[in-house]
């Protein structure tokens, strides 16, 4: 960013001017508008290469319809030269924007959090709106109801999205590809319910360390209270306990597509990204203490083999780490964690992998290692995850027997390949902007008939021919204009437009279109076939 020298006191300052100018933004939001006018409570304000933003406690959620008048008082502020804890005058901050206002939990409180960015230029203000246009664009929630991809109605429950036609085709696509993986890395598919028993939770700790998160309680009889699960390592602990093991077992690799509940604040919720329902294939890994470097490396593998598979551009790695002061979020055995998180630094310094250390960040039952992604707005979201868990097997008194007949607790390693499909489809759909590659874009074909009664039994035919060769494809049969047709298809980044007039008809050929190109080609209609095998 630009930085700019100013004369003040005689003294020449120099001034990175879009941090100060955020600094200032931020601050004079926080002390003289949201004090003063609303009367609520600053939690905290962060400036970043984004801008800024203030979290605060509200009674109220603040609409995005308020944001200009609040833009309008922000700018009177700034014009009368404030005092502030800068050295920069307000009043050379002409150039402001509230970008959005979105809800959140501070503390199990209502909150909202209000972003946006200033500048000292004119140009560097010009520069920002064309890189939030281009976010805008980006924006999954946008490109999802361009592809028609899911939908969230109210009344079906906010946070819980329901999967359209293209969105299944899409899910099930990449559903598909991660089992094989799975199967490639020696998992075992199981199936276990989507209920459990509170103690089941309570043995595993969830129950103390994660109730915020999880549904109320379901009492159906007098000894039996349900609770929809939150995640499905406590089932997958039990299948492994339900017989003997040997050392000679391990590892044993479990892998589940899990349907799984979680409570979040309404005002929290943003699309695919943070959700009530999801979906995910969850593994775990029981194994001996021998084996746990070897099964991290095999597991980090995977997971860069994945996320390369769908060209995902990730932010950072992170290395969580457990907080010992905060004794009421994770458990206390300290030995464990020094030996856990000495594991996984370990294998991150061997492998030379650049990471993050974030104190606090770990989850209640031992340390991990996180793929971070950002997303459009700014936020940064886990996708794929390592986790060690010492913990869980104590618990439920898991045990092999090693070479000399002695009980032993395995380690368990929980592994995220991509998180949850909504989170991971919400990035999908920002970093390519729904322009999927042939594989796995949920729409392959559309054909369209320039006349439906002349053209539309020739048009069948094709449709048949591609429909047994699995191709995913549609015809448009719809009494829109031709030009329609075609721009309707494009918006949603069908790949191949498949033109059906007298000439392709009398000559028992096809004339197709991929998307983004603009020459069209006409083929025989096992030269088109064979065009979806080679992109398979």
């Amino acid at each position: 960013m630009e930085k700019l020298f100013i004369k003040k006191l005689n003294k020449e300052i120099e001034i990175n001017s879009w941090e100060e100018a955020n600094k200032i933004l931020a601050e004079v939001i926080s002390t003289y508008i949201l004090d003063s006018k609303l009367g609520e409570s600053i939690i905290k304000s962060i400036v970043n290469d984004d801008g800024f933003s203030v979290d605060f406690e509200v009674k109220k959620n603040i609409s995005e319809n308020s944001l200009p008048l609040l833009e309008g008082k922000i700018k009177k502020q700034l014009s009368k030269d404030v005092k502030v804890k800068s050295q920069l005058p307000t009043s050379m901050i002409k150039n402001i924007k509230l970008l959005g206002v979105s809800g959140l939990t501070l503390d199990n409180k209502m909150g909202n959090r209000i972003f946006g960015f200033a500048t000292l230029t004119k140009e560097e203000f010009d520069s920002k709106l064309i890189e939030i246009k281009d976010r805008q664009e980006r924006d999954h929630r946008k490109v999802a109801k361009d592809l028609d991809l899911f939908m969230i109605d109210d009344l079906s429950g906010k946070g819980m999205p329901i999967w359209l036609e293209n969105g299944v085709l899409l899910k099930r696509q990449i559903q598909d590809y991660i089992w094989k993986q799975e199967k490639k890395y020696g998992s075992q598919q199981i199936e276990t319910p989507v209920l459990g028993l509170i103690d089941l939770y309570k043995t595993s700790g969830h129950y103390d360390h994660y109730k915020e998160n999880m549904f109320p309680e379901m009492k159906i009889e007098e000894n039996e209270t349900f609770m929809l699960r939150p995640m499905a390592c406590p089932h997958h602990v039990l299948v492994y306990k339900r017989k003997p093991k040997s050392y000679n077992d391990l590892p044993i690799r479990i892998s589940e597509n899990v349907k799984q509940y979680r409570y979040e604040h309404s005002g929290a919720l943003i699309g695919l990204e943070r959700v009530r329902a999801m979906e995910l294939t969850d593994s775990h890994i029981f194994l001996r203490e021998d084996q746990l470097k070897d099964e991290i490396i095999k597991g980090f593998s995977l997971i860069e083999e994945t996320l390369n598979k769908f060209d995902i551009e990730i932010d950072y790695i992170e290395l969580a780490l457990h907080d010992p002061s905060n004794k009421e979020k994770y458990h206390g055995d300290k030995k464990l964690w020094l030996k856990s998180e000495k594991i996984l630094k370990e294998f991150l310094d061997e492998k030379k992998i650049k990471y993050k250390e974030m104190k606090g960040e770990a989850a209640f039952y031992g340390p991990k290692v996180d793929v971070q992604i950002k997303t459009a707005l700014g936020h940064i979201i886990t996708v794929s995850t390592i986790q060690l868990d010492f913990l869980l097997p104590e618990r439920f008194k898991l045990t092999y027997k090693n070479s000399k007949q002695e009980l032993i607790r395995p380690i368990m390693i929980h592994r995220g390949l991509i998180g949850t499909y909504e989170r991971f489809i919400s990035v999908l759909l920002e970093q390519t902007k729904g322009n999927f590659p042939m594989w796995l874009a949920p729409r392959q074909a559309v054909i369209i008939p320039i006349n439906n009664k002349s053209h539309g039994k020739y048009a069948n035919v094709i449709y048949q021919k591609l429909l047994d060769e699995n191709v995913r494809v549609k015809i448009d049969d719809s009494d829109e204009r031709l030009s329609n047709k075609i721009r309707i298809h494009q918006q949603a980044k069908v790949k191949t437009q498949i033109i059906i007039g007298d000439e392709e008809m009398n000559n028992n050929k096809v004339t197709y279109r991929f998307y983004g190109e603009e020459e069209s080609n006409t083929v025989t209609i096992s030269e088109l076939i064979s065009l979806y095998k080679k992109e398979q």
